[in-house]
């Protein structure tokens, strides 16, 4: 026992230090809970609440869609379907909710193993196992996901617990032995052919397992996964080579200019937590922002009095900017435009790509709020009226923050709202550039 109380304390321990970084995340992160019958799925999705919520973690929980469907025939295809779009309609209204962990009880894994199960039992046609598996594995949902918690136990344990109960011994159409055994294969080949689809996908096999032990372990695994979601590792570089760059007015966009930033982020970058890089003052990070562009117009944010960044910053930015955290070999360009490219998508919930330009970087050394970051600008020219129409009637939701409202602005009219708007100082640079 007294060992338990020891692992559960180092456990609540890591956990006090990621709340510290609840800040630094964009939103909330989303575990998905799948599993086989009486694996203890419903018992780990509470103790799992009651873990993070009892050490100061905002939880929601979208409930399980199976035990509300007005459909009969468990296991068919109508009936998945069913519960596979109820709960993605769940998932999409809450996704920006004012919570730190959303815990899904069965979504989008859940339902591609049932249709692994239905297309080996020749219950639908591989064209429909195409189309479904296609749509439930659009990325515009499925990045939504960033962690699945697979519970499994044998059949056996499975119907032994289902009949430890109840006063019957009589099986059920999905309680039976042969079921169990063929929907605990299809938990197996579904991660097989899932595996690297979802941000990440844990095995928690209960077989055998007490149900505190279980779902400790199962804790840790979780932890595991948050920590590098909520503390990511970032580009920087180190200050005295930043340095070097020549600035004017706030920061520089010629074309040489832009090629020696370049050189120096590519010469001298490097990954640390992102933890670590807002503590040391050597660090520079390096933040790709973008300029959101229309018609010769660009989109101007407005901050409210309720955001911390309004008395740091200023009112009013043009810019959408994001830290840049590793993706596999990309380097250079290619790695900050890809950075910011997941942050405008993130933002209006778009798959595709906007043509972006490097036009320059911004960086005030001298301030004491932002001289830990450096932003290389883009210009991502928005090239749909209607994506343009959006933006204009879209809140921009700052997480664990108020939401951000905004309009289309020429560049000689924010000029001569200036003083009005308030702009901070990344915005007054590249002002200064268009108009200079």
């Amino acid at each position: 026992m007294y060992e338990t109380r020891e692992v559960v304390s180092g456990l609540e321990d890591r956990l006090a230090h990621l709340k510290s970084a609840l800040s630094f995340a964009h939103r909330a992160f989303v575990i998905e809970f799948a599993g086989t019958p009486k694996s203890g799925k419903s018992t780990s999705v509470e103790a799992i609440r009651h873990f993070f919520s009892r050490n100061g973690f905002r939880v929601h929980v979208l409930a399980e869609r199976a035990a509300v469907c007005p459909i009969p025939m468990k296991g068919h295809l109508f009936f998945n379907t069913w519960c596979a779009c109820s709960m993605l309609a769940e998932l999409l209204a809450n996704v920006e909710a004012d919570a730190d962990i959303i815990i899904v009880d069965r979504g989008i894994f859940d339902s591609l193993v049932w249709l692994t199960l239905q297309l080996q039992r020749g219950e639908i046609t591989t064209e429909e196992a195409h189309i479904i598996d296609n749509f439930l594995l659009l990325d515009r949902w499925r990045k939504l996901t960033d962690l699945v918690a697979v519970m499994n136990v044998s059949a056996k344990e499975a119907l032994a617990r289902e009949n430890a109960q109840r006063i019957t011994t009589k099986t059920g159409t999905i309680m039976n032995e042969q079921v169990l055994g063929v929907l605990s294969e299809s938990v197996h080949s579904a991660y097989e052919k899932y595996n690297g689809k979802f941000g990440g996908i844990i095995l928690h096999d209960t077989s055998g397992n007490k149900v505190q032990e279980s779902n400790i372990a199962l804790a840790g695994k979780i932890l595991d996964s948050l920590e590098p979601f909520l503390d990511p590792e970032i580009l920087v570089v180190p200050r005295k080579f930043v340095e070097g760059l020549p600035m004017d007015h706030g920061g520089n966009f010629s074309g040489a200019a832009v090629a020696a930033a370049i050189e120096c982020i590519t010469r001298h970058g490097r990954f640390v937590r992102r933890s670590a890089a807002e503590v040391d003052d050597g660090l520079v990070q390096i933040i790709p922002a973008g300029i959101l562009a229309y018609m010769d117009k660009v989109f101007v944010f407005q901050r409210k009095e309720t955001d911390s960044k309004y008395r740091l910053y200023g009112k009013t930015t043009v810019l959408e900017a994001t830290h840049t955290v590793k993706d596999g070999q990309l380097n250079g360009v290619e790695l900050l435009e890809n950075a910011l490219f997941t942050r405008v998508a993130r933002s209006l919930f778009l798959g595709r790509h906007f043509p972006m330009k490097l036009i320059g970087y911004c960086w005030d050394r001298e301030d004491v709020n932002s001289r830990r970051h450096f932003a290389m600008v883009f210009q991502v020219e928005i090239d749909s009226e209607n994506t343009a129409d959006d933006l204009k009637k879209k809140e921009f939701r700052r997480w664990r923050g108020p939401s951000r409202a905004g309009e289309f602005l020429s560049w000689s009219e924010l000029k001569e709202k200036s003083d009005e708007l308030n702009l901070e100082p990344w915005s007054l640079a590249i002002l200064h550039s268009k108009l200079s």
